[in-house]
């Protein structure tokens, strides 16, 4: 803020105005005195050089023409004549030789002088001309080097310097008496110009101010009445019109205030009733934290009591650590509409409870308002959210994104300690067998069940994590060898060897473990995780209910694995995907009656792919609905095209995997290719697992019975080497069974297999079904199935599978030769 001083115009006036007037008159004077002086100074000096120059020069003419008397007379004339107080001649020795004071005797005749003889000065004139004021005498002294150009034996007789001494004691009495006068004179003129400025200051100065002065004491009694009239220009004028105007504003000003003040009132009374509504608290405090104002909409939600903290800072009525944080917000806050928001906790009786602070800075105060709301529900729900984003929700385990964030700090501890992370991928043998026929409530228990032996049997700090389904994660950190981590595996394999007790019902559940170790196996989380899944399935594929070690081997497999994964993105496109067809054959009439769609791979850069290889991949990744849609596309096309050809319907058999089922579009896809492709009934059978059966899900009837109403035949595939139970044989709408290649390559080997072989068909038989024998590779086997009335016979016997374009040219050379087929094992190698 800019500070004023005021004084009394009108006394200050007068005063300077004399001041003024007689200090400028001083300052004139002594101005002109000093230029007057310096004047006289320097024309006496210039006066003196030149007199003693014309001296120099008469003494030498009269030295040289040897005219002694001449130069004592010189000098005294000379002073007399020019107004010197005296001169001198000085010999080296300064010693006076002559003076205009007294007469000296001539020098000896026998002093001879030398032209061009130097001269010592001394000590006071080391110069050729030197001159000294002293002003208290007004006196100059002036020393001149005597020039020689002769040189004399009597060099003492010669002078060296000539010395005088000229005073202006007169000349600066006359100038200090005109000074005088003059002083007198401005002194006498001085009131006279102080009255000229009395005059002018109380017309142009005093008066103005007195009217302005009176004028602005109405305004300050809010007087608006009177009015300044001004003539003529300049800052009074400026001001008195500034003044008018301003009281003119401040006139309407007053009007608006009292209407403001009314507008103000409803307002205050309008926030009164919204802060009645609102359950937050509001606060008015300063720099300082201390609480001026509040408004507290829950009462229950206040720390103290509202009697306790008007007045008081919020150190003195919150925990230190909230009140440093309330300290920190306020001192952040700089200017107006700044908002600064903290959150903080507060202890309560029913326990703690969160609250948001919104601080902003008041427009026009050093004061800020703050509101407070409780956000504890909000925070319990975010925390929820949270532990879900974290947590598995059914068994309450860390998730994926957890347990890589864990894994990635153990990693970073295992660097700085130099120490081993065993990264532990476990797999529940059977699970999805339980899961699917006794339904997901039993198999959500048993994956809780699971999650809790996990934990048990591991340390602390080790940590258990379900990566989805029946998939869990070990990370084991702080082990020194590998060897560390056998014990620990051994036993969790043999924790589960103990069954499950779930609804009185028990469940013998086992796992396969799969470990991969950092650094040997890999140096990062998502490297560690796919070699410990490569790992957990070595471990499957010796038996499961056992545990395995990642090995370099498996890497191999791992990366066969992801090789496959890729190529096989695009592979339809590309038309890598071909179906193959393999004949079947009625046994009892000898003729050619179907063949089964087999799907073969020929991959741009991996080369041919067993289906056994690439089709489990295809089912884990979901790319098995585009293949299954593919081979139902092509089956068809196929259909159409040998009716076409050969004027008769024969069967193809095309392959479901569960996944495939299970595609809400199966039927509708179904549906069109019948239509699209005018296939008769009977012609297109799907060939199902009794795997897909388990789950006892009512859905999978209405599907069955669905298809077999579009004219579907339905055929049970690989029977015997699952459940095998009857039930779903009676329960379902199948037409067809197929016996497993297993149990046709055993009957030559023992009589079990042939006996089991006989009661299948028989029993089929006995069910309506129809019953079909794969794997059919020499004619003991095929004599068997004719001997046990099996109905259709497929294998290497028969025909192998074969391309489109080679199974037509194979009907074409053996539809009408099926006897052949039967003595001679025609396949597609004898044409």
């Amino acid at each position: 803020m800019t500070k004023l001083y005021s004084i009394d115009l009108k006394f200050w006036l007068t005063l300077g105005a004399f001041v003024f007037a007689a200090l400028l008159a001083a300052g004139l004077m002594q101005l002109h005195h000093h230029t007057q002086k310096e004047s006289l100074l320097s024309l006496s000096e210039a006066t003196i050089r030149k007199d003693l120059s014309i001296l120099n020069l008469t003494l030498h003419h009269h030295f040289a023409e040897d005219e002694y008397t001449e130069v004592q007379r010189t000098l005294s004339a000379f002073s007399q004549d020019q107004g010197y107080k005296y001169l001198a001649l000085l010999n080296t020795q300064n010693d006076i030789l002559y003076s205009s004071g007294s007469i000296q005797p001539p020098p000896s005749s026998k002093t001879n002088l030398r032209q061009g003889e130097v001269l010592e000065l001394n000590a006071q004139t080391p110069a050729d001309f030197s001159i000294h004021y002293t002003k208290e005498q007004y006196l100059f002294r002036a020393y001149v080097r005597y020039k020689k150009d002769v040189e004399t034996q009597h060099t003492n007789t010669l002078p060296a310097i000539i010395y005088a001494e000229y005073s202006i004691e007169p000349h600066a009495t006359r100038l200090l008496h005109y000074n005088h006068i003059k002083i007198a004179a401005i002194l006498a003129v001085a009131p006279m110009l102080t009255v000229m400025v009395l005059y002018f200051t109380r017309l142009f100065i005093h008066r103005p101010v007195t009217q302005l002065m009176l004028l602005s004491e109405h305004v300050s009694r809010f007087d608006f009445s009177d009015k300044l009239e001004t003539k003529g220009t300049g800052e009074f004028k400026r001001l008195a019109d500034n003044l008018n105007n301003m009281a003119r504003s401040l006139q309407n000003g007053w009007k608006q205030t009292q209407q403001a003040e009314a507008q103000a009132k409803r307002k205050h009374e309008i926030l009164e009733g919204i802060f009645a509504a609102l359950p937050d608290l509001f606060f008015v405090v300063d720099r300082e934290g201390t609480i001026l104002e509040y408004h507290c909409g829950q009462k229950s939600d206040l720390f103290v009591a509202d009697n306790e903290f008007m007045g008081r800072t919020m150190q003195d009525v919150l925990p230190s650590q909230t009140a440093r944080s309330f300290h920190r917000a306020i001192h952040a806050i700089d200017k107006p509409g700044q908002l600064t928001q903290i959150e903080y906790a507060l202890p309560f009786d029913d326990g703690n409870r969160h609250f948001e602070a919104r601080l902003s800075a008041l427009p026009g105060s050093d004061y800020l308002v703050v509101a407070i709301r409780n956000i504890t529900d909000k925070k319990r729900q975010e925390e929820i959210i949270l532990h879900h984003a974290f947590y598995d929700t059914l068994t309450d385990l860390p998730n994926r994104f957890l347990v890589l964030d864990r894994l990635q700090q153990l990693i970073h501890d295992a660097r700085r300690d130099k120490a081993l992370v065993g990264v532990g991928f476990i797999d529940l043998d059977d699970f999805k067998k339980v899961n699917d026929s006794m339904g997901h409530e039993v198999g959500d228990k048993v994956l809780i069940h699971s999650a809790q032996r996990l934990k048990s049997a591991l340390r602390e700090k080790d940590t258990v994590a379900r990566l989805g389904g029946d998939e869990f994660i070990i990370l084991l950190g702080d082990l020194k060898t590998s060897a560390d981590i056998h014990p620990i595996a051994a036993k969790l394999v043999k924790l589960f060897h103990a069954p499950f007790d779930i609804d009185g019902r028990a469940f013998n559940i086992s796992l396969s473990l799969g470990i991969a170790i950092f650094p040997q196996d890999a140096d990062t989380p998502n490297d560690l995780l796919r070699k410990a899944d490569s790992a957990m399935y070595n471990a499957k594929q010796q038996g499961r209910n056992t545990y395995c070690l990642f090995t370099e081997s498996m890497s191999n497999t791992l990366q066969r694995r992801l090789m496959l994964e890729e190529s096989m993105q695009g592979a339809l496109e590309r038309g890598e995907f071909e179906v193959y067809y393999q004949p079947q054959l009625d046994l009892q009439a000898r003729k050619v009656v179907g063949a089964e769609a087999l799907l073969r791979w020929h991959s741009e850069t991996l080369g041919p792919i067993s289906p056994a290889e690439f089709i489990p991949l295809a089912e884990q990744t979901g790319f098995i609905i585009d293949l299954g849609k593919f081979v139902l596309n092509s089956a068809a096309s196929t259909l159409q095209q040998i009716h076409t050809q050969f004027n008769t319907s024969l069967r193809l058999a095309v392959n479901l995997s569960p996944r495939q089922f299970n595609d809400p579009e199966l039927l509708s896809h179904v549906e069109h290719l019948i239509a699209h492709c005018a296939l008769q009934p009977g012609t297109l059978e799907l060939e199902i697992t009794e795997g897909l059966l388990l789950s006892g899900d009512s859905t999978i009837k209405a599907t069955l019975n669905t298809l077999q109403k579009m004219g579907v035949l339905i055929s049970m595939d690989d029977f015997g080497t699952g459940y095998s139970s009857l039930n779903y044989l009676r329960q379902y709408p199948f037409d067809v069974l197929k016996i497993d290649q297993s149990f046709i390559a055993d009957m030559h080997t023992g009589s079990e297999s042939a006996y089991l072989v006989k009661n299948i068909i028989t029993m089929a038989h006995g069910m309506g079904l129809k019953v079909i024998a794969e794997g059919i590779e020499d004619h003991e086997q095929l004599n068997r199935l004719v001997e046990f009335n099996c109905n259709i016979g497929q294998g290497y016997l028969i025909g192998q599978p074969m391309p489109q374009a080679a199974f037509q040219d194979w009907l074409e050379h053996n539809f009408s030769r099926a006897e052949n087929i039967m003595n001679k094992s025609l396949s597609i190698q004898d044409y």
